[in-house]
């Protein structure tokens, strides 16, 4: 994945947690991930913005990129 793409991914990412955060906060704690979820993967999104997605070491690219998969396959999401 090159740089460009995952800079998208994260981004498109990045919106769908925030969005999921409004949607537990409105329906009384009621969605896909919990708070911690959505918060640990925010943190994570954030630390990568800090660098900077070009800049980022392999480990932390490949957790990065491994997580966005994740969310992906496991939740049934599509993060386009």
């Amino acid at each position: 994945m090159t740089a460009q793409e995952l800079h998208a991914k994260v981004q498109a990412t990045k919106r769908f947690l925030n969005r999921e955060i409004v949607r537990q906060k409105t329906s009384g704690g009621d969605g896909l991930l919990t708070f911690r979820e959505i918060g640990d993967r925010l943190d994570m999104i954030h630390e990568a913005e800090r660098i900077g997605v070009r800049n980022l070491d392999e480990r932390k690219n490949r957790k990065l990129a491994r997580m966005i998969r994740e969310l992906e396959k496991s939740r049934n999401v599509s993060l386009n």
